[in-house]
């Protein structure tokens, strides 16, 4: 049975759910990795909402906004198989107001984890990383994120992480400060790492 990553933030209480053992276990609003995203959207709305990577089209991101969801926006990376749109990650991302202390991003993402903690088993959880985002030549945006692994080689994981972004990136791009809570497969990480730049 899949358990809804999308009851974290509800009810931060997993203490009536079973454990869960792999990553497919999970969803974000409904959406599990091996799913196919046109069960959850029409073909015209991902196509829209489409972006491709520099040097490889075999898999491409669809975001997507939400209304009266969750998350402000939910994320996935497709690879077409037969007609089907697979999803091999995807992401649920809440907004922060540019003015909101970045401790309110930081004690969401502990509910968040205390309760990924309580319902997992054969996952391993890591310390925070930081992380700068290569896209801002300041080197003032960055990421702080906790990974709980599910394979020893760190390429499947459930990711929580809060994104600041330094001012003058901000300005250039609009882009609000966000949490974001993501699921990843083995062949998307691998991808990504080994293919695409």
């Amino acid at each position: 049975m899949k358990r809804l990553l999308l009851i974290l933030i509800l009810t931060f209480s997993f203490h009536s759910l079973t454990k869960a053992d792999d990553i497919r276990d999970f969803q974000i609003e409904g959406m599990s990795i091996g799913d196919s995203a046109l069960d959850f959207f029409s073909k015209d709305i991902i196509d829209s909402n489409t972006s491709f990577y520099p040097s490889s089209k075999e898999f491409f991101k669809s975001t997507i906004d939400q209304n009266n969801k969750q998350f402000d926006q939910v994320q996935m990376h497709i690879k077409i198989e037969n007609g089907k749109y697979i999803i091999y990650a995807v992401a649920g991302i809440i907004h922060f107001h540019r003015n909101d202390p970045k401790k309110k991003c930081i004690d969401k993402r502990s509910l968040i984890m205390k309760d990924i903690s309580a319902t997992i088993i054969n996952a391993k959880k890591s310390n925070e990383e930081k992380n700068i985002y290569k896209g801002d030549k300041t080197g003032k945006s960055y990421a702080v994120s906790i990974f709980f692994d599910f394979k020893d080689d760190q390429s499947e994981y459930i990711k929580i992480g809060c994104v600041f972004y330094g001012e003058e990136f901000y300005k250039e791009s609009n882009w609000p400060n966000h949490l974001r809570l993501s699921l990843t497969s083995s062949k998307y990480h691998y991808w990504l790492g080994n293919v695409t730049y």
